[in-house]
């Protein structure tokens, strides 16, 4: 469990800064899909900003394993504080 764990607050994490640019901002959801299984430290983790508006911010992400497979995507929405 603790290899899930740390690949879920790995996601989280980079959504988060990816998301932030500068932004205090708060966690609204976040939404995780686990794939292929594999060690959760070999992922390479990349996330990007779908759409921002005024007072929410909404990206995704996935961690690839070295061998391509997809261990899991995630999704989420913040809200940036004071907004």
């Amino acid at each position: 469990m603790t290899q899930t764990l740390s690949l879920a607050g790995a996601l989280e994490q980079a959504l988060a800064q990816a998301a932030a640019d500068g932004r205090d901002l708060a966690p609204v959801s976040l939404t995780l899909d686990y794939g292929a299984g594999g060690d959760p430290a070999q992922a390479t983790i990349v996330a990007r900003v779908d759409r921002a508006t005024r007072s929410l911010i909404f990206v995704h992400g996935e961690a690839v394993l070295p061998d391509g497979r997809r261990a899991a995507s995630a999704s989420a929405v913040f809200r940036v504080r004071g907004a």
